[in-house]
């Protein structure tokens, strides 16, 4: 691929984005691709930003999982899980392959009207039904091994189930932990992880531990309604970010 090494200044930025975005999932179990991956792609070519990003969020969602680990439901999880193991592949197949700006819109538009949903307390019609958390696991999953973005699509799903503040973090860190490894070790098997990209996320890992402390105390000081807005304030935040940058992509070009 001929990834470059982040160094000097570029490093630098790269770290502060992290801590950000880890002080994030720390606190809510998602968000951090919304802010790591726009930075990296700034001086990563766009295949090794989003295979940097996915290779790194895994690392902190295990930091997040040890401590909220006596919280999760596994058996209401199961069908999220197998959903987003099985979309793995394609999403893969389509980082590899597509031009991606059609799901960027797509996912945004879903992400910020369940996000809106779910701040106006309406119930979501599918997030009771039988088979929904398979789909919403399989749709999350394929945006982000693809596109690094769409955590606020399985974020808004677990909250519509209206589950206590750590049942909520242990569910999302869970999930996302079982599509981050399967997604990182296809993309060694296809030959998106070399050398450098190594080099890279090792650079990157100290911040984690950095933010995920910030993000564990926050959550700590959160109740479950604070926590649920906190959500849902990064759900929207995202999507209007995600949207805003696509639709002025497709008017410049």
């Amino acid at each position: 691929m001929g990834v470059p090494v982040l160094t000097g200044l570029e490093l630098l930025i790269a770290l502060l984005a992290v801590v950000v975005g880890a002080t994030i999932m720390g606190t809510v179990s998602f968000g951090m691709g919304l802010v790591v991956a726009p930075v990296l792609l700034l001086f990563l070519e766009p295949k090794a930003a989003i295979v940097t990003v996915n290779a790194i969020i895994p690392i902190l969602l295990s930091f997040v999982l040890l401590t909220t680990w006596r919280h999760l439901k596994f058996n209401r999880l199961k069908g999220m899980a197998i959903g987003g193991i099985l979309a793995v592949p394609l999403g893969v197949l389509v980082l590899d392959s597509a031009n991606p700006t059609a799901l960027r819109l797509i996912i945004g538009a879903a992400i910020l009207c369940l996000g809106v949903l779910n701040l106006l307390n309406i119930q979501l019609p599918m997030a009771e039904r039988r088979g929904s958390g398979l789909l919403v696991g399989f749709l999350t999953s394929l945006s982000i091994t693809t596109l690094s973005i769409g955590g606020p699509l399985a974020a808004a799903y677990i909250i519509a189930q209206h589950w206590e503040r750590e049942q909520m973090r242990a569910a999302l860190a869970f999930y996302f932990l079982c599509s981050y490894i399967v997604a990182f070790a296809v993309y060694a098997a296809i030959g998106l992880v070399d050398r450098d990209t190594l080099f890279n996320i090792a650079f990157l890992v100290p911040s984690l531990v950095v933010g995920f402390g910030i993000g564990a105390l926050l959550a700590r000081r959160m109740n479950t309604a604070v926590f649920r807005y906190v959500a849902i304030g990064v759900i929207i935040t995202g999507s209007v970010v995600l949207l805003g940058q696509e639709v002025s992509r497709v008017l410049a070009g």
